[in-house]
């Protein structure tokens, strides 16, 4: 019973980027990335985020870069367990084909802005305005695998009671945003050397809501479906009674010397009082159980890089962001169920979280074999290991995140820019990380733009990336940990013989889309 709803304690453990970078990193901060993700090494206002020694190079006076985003993704799970089979909602439930967990998750509105004053050609101070973590909104409408699976095994553990299906309301939602405030300056050291300092002041604000409610029965004899926590109450209470009058017969036939009727009547106690352990446990384990917790907190991260101009063809830079640490302060409105529940104790009202950023390390190289056109290299590096998580999640990673990028910029005219570029992205993904609640697989992103300018103050540019996701394939011979209910409920070797069998095999199979198109303006004066 203690795992009916602890999936729900993974939304914040596994929270992931709605779009670009690591687990916990959104690295598309401009309309820039979405043209061409490889900016590492690129010299201009749109790329001070990724290489903030950079904007150093640029003329003397005022630069801003302002854009407007919009994030589109599904986060799809086919999950396959045998109890799904006994589902009312999952007629003809296939357990080869799997059955649907459709996430969907959207950003309508991702902004950013970067600004920067170049004094002379020596010193630059500037400001970068981005959500840098936090993967947006999903909505899980039908709720997911590890929430069903749990209720799924009512027809399978009270089978001797005459169940033979269930139902269930399931519902999941999570909002989780970062907010980054990027302030740092930047000095030449020669006229081909740049450094830079900063720090940012991040935001976090979280929330999840998620229920399972209404769950329900068929019954053999019975007419219709029948709430299931008033129906095992029911029975628990009955069989701990007929226990209590079968001992007490039991005492009696052996006062009066009726040895073999004794032991049976004593047999038929011990039987009734297993009934009621497990039909009880049954009851609690079917109670609503609501999760509602706001969650916020602010860090901050030291930045530091460097940008060599070689010459007019190379260019080169780096940048570090140190571990932030993050320790989310919960704010929490949970029924009494949830809250007596200790895998919800993450989310109980008043306690601390571990969420930390991990240490970012960048490479970039840009080389223009003539002015108008520049082609781009990047290495990034997560240290997502190190970075604490809630039950130390972190060290279930095989190693940290790594991207590779490329891409490639062409000035048509002097007014007329456009540029493509790839970014690939490896998650140091492991069986015991991969939760259906939030989830990151192994991708390729595909950004491609154009950028006008109007005048020589003004610019406008626009942007589309794509990301193809890879699908991660889970096997688990105990399906989201469905033992320990069978444990609690029929005891431990019941549960064993259970995963003996294959009775609780289950298969997830993860996949993700994504799509983000964007508008922006510059500004030089």
């Amino acid at each position: 019973m203690k795992r009916i709803f602890a999936a729900a304690s993974l939304a914040a453990v596994c929270s992931t980027s709605a779009l670009a970078g690591g687990y916990l990193t959104n690295t598309n901060q401009s309309i820039a990335f979405l043209r061409n993700p490889s900016q590492d090494a690129m010299i201009g206002i749109s790329a001070l985020y990724n290489n903030p020694a950079g904007v150093t190079f640029l003329d003397k006076g005022f630069h801003f870069s302002l854009g407007l985003m919009n994030v589109n993704q599904q986060r799809n799970v086919t999950s396959s367990f045998a109890p799904f089979a006994y589902g009312v909602r999952n007629a003809g439930y296939d357990n080869k084909v799997g059955k649907l967990f459709k996430g969907e998750a959207i950003a309508p509105i991702v902004p950013s802005l970067q600004a920067s004053y170049n004094f002379n050609d020596k010193w630059a101070v500037s400001f970068d305005f981005g959500i840098v973590g936090g993967g947006g909104k999903c909505e899980f409408a039908q709720g997911l695998g590890s929430f069903e699976s749990q209720v799924a095994l009512l027809p399978v553990l009270g089978s001797k009671v005459g169940i033979k299906a269930y139902d269930v309301e399931s519902y999941m939602r999570g909002r989780a945003y970062q907010f980054g405030f990027q302030l740092g300056a930047g000095y030449k050291i020669t006229d081909n050397l740049s450094l830079y300092g900063g720090v940012r002041v991040s935001y976090s604000t979280n929330n999840y809501f998620g229920y399972l409610r209404n769950i329900s029965v068929a019954v053999e004899g019975a007419t219709g479906m029948l709430n299931a926590n008033e129906y095992f109450t029911n029975l628990s209470s009955q069989a701990q009674f007929n226990a209590g009058q079968a001992a007490l017969k039991a005492e009696q036939l052996a006062e009066e010397g009726a040895i073999e009727q004794a032991q049976e009547y004593a047999a038929m106690a011990e039987e009734l009082k297993q009934s009621a352990i497990t039909t009880g446990t049954l009851a609690v384990a079917t109670q609503d159980v609501e999760l509602n917790c706001d969650q916020v907190a602010w860090g901050l991260t030291p930045v530091i890089g460097l940008d060599w101009k070689l010459n007019e063809h190379w260019n080169f830079a780096a940048k570090y962001e140190f571990k932030t640490k993050i320790r989310l302060k919960n704010e929490s409105a949970n029924s009494a169920s949830a809250d007596n529940l200790a895998a919800l104790n993450q989310f109980k009202h008043g306690n601390k979280v571990a969420d930390d950023v991990p240490a970012i390390l960048t490479l970039g190289a840009q080389y223009s074999p003539i002015s108008s056109v520049r082609i781009n290299a990047g290495y990034h590096y997560y240290w997502d290991k190190q970075a604490t998580r809630y039950g130390e999640a972190n060290k279930l990673l095989s190693g940290g995140t790594f991207e590779v990028t490329a891409g490639a910029e062409w000035d048509i005219t002097k007014a007329l820019t456009v540029s493509a570029g790839w970014q690939l992205t490896n998650y140091p993904n492991t069986d015991p990380v991969m939760r259906d609640i939030s989830f990151a697989t192994n991708s390729n992103s595909f950004g491609i733009g154009v950028k006008y300018q109007i005048n020589k103050t003004i610019g406008v540019e626009a942007g589309y990336l794509q990301t193809f996701y890879q699908q991660y394939d889970k096997v688990s011979a105990d399906y989201n940990g469905t033992s320990s209910i069978a444990g609690l409920a029929a005891g431990p070797e019941a549960a064993g013989a259970l995963v003996a069998s294959g009775a609780l095999t289950g298969t997830d199979h993860f996949k993700r889309e994504n799509r983000v198109i964007g508008l922006g303006v510059t500004l030089d004066f």
